[in-house]
Parts: C-alpha cells; structure tokens; sequence
C-alpha cells in the first residue's frame, strides 16, 4: 500500500511541475484582414493622411512666404512704407475708438502678393 501511494505521489509531482516547463508544441496562429476600417487615432498614420498633412504643411510655406515677400518689397520701396504705416495709424485708431470688427476687416495688404487670395 505504501509504494501504491508512493507511485501516485511521485504521478502527482510530475503534473505539477510540467506546468512550469514551456510545452515544445507552440502554435503560431497569424491573422490578417483584407478590408480597410477606419480606426480612429490610427488613421493618422495612413498613407492618405501623411499626404494630407503634407499639402496642408506645403500651403502653410507658400502663404508664409508670399507674406514674407510682401514684407521685403513694402520696406525696400519707401512709398509702400508710407501706406503701410498710415493704414497701421488707421487700424489703431479703429482699435482705440472700439470698432474692432472695423479693424480686422481692414485691408492690410495691396498689390498682386495678397495672402488672403492663395
């Protein structure tokens, strides 16, 4: 009787400790999807969104830049910079006086490089 509970014991602690051996039978299961969902925040990493960013980045420059020229040709032509400077007189007058809607519908620029036609 001794060694049957022996033997039963010693059965016993082998199924114990082969649940912490790895098993050498591992499945490797591979899923993959053939339909695009939207998912979300996720998007933001797609081809179509990076393009997106990208033209919207690229029309930022250019309007950066158009303003830019408008800067440099206004202080290389002392005539512009008279303009420039009594519309500013103009703008702040408007701004102290209250009319501020007046202000901002103001026309700052003139001339071809407008920036709020691009």
């Amino acid at each position: 009787m001794k060694i049957v509970t022996s033997l039963i014991a010693i059965a016993i602690g082998f199924q114990s400790t082969a649940a912490f051996v790895p098993s050498t039978a591992t499945r490797h299961q591979l899923s993959t999807t053939t339909t695009a969902r939207p998912m979300g925040i996720f998007d933001y990493f797609s081809e179509d969104a990076r393009k997106k960013r990208e033209e919207k980045k690229e029309k930022i420059y250019a309007e950066q830049e158009a303003l830019q020229r408008e800067i440099i040709a206004r202080r290389s032509n002392p005539e512009k910079m008279e303009e420039y400077e009594a519309k500013v007189r103009v703008r702040r007058a408007l701004r102290m006086s209250g009319e501020d809607d007046a202000a901002e519908n103001m026309d700052m620029y003139n001339g071809d490089n407008d920036p709020s036609q691009i």
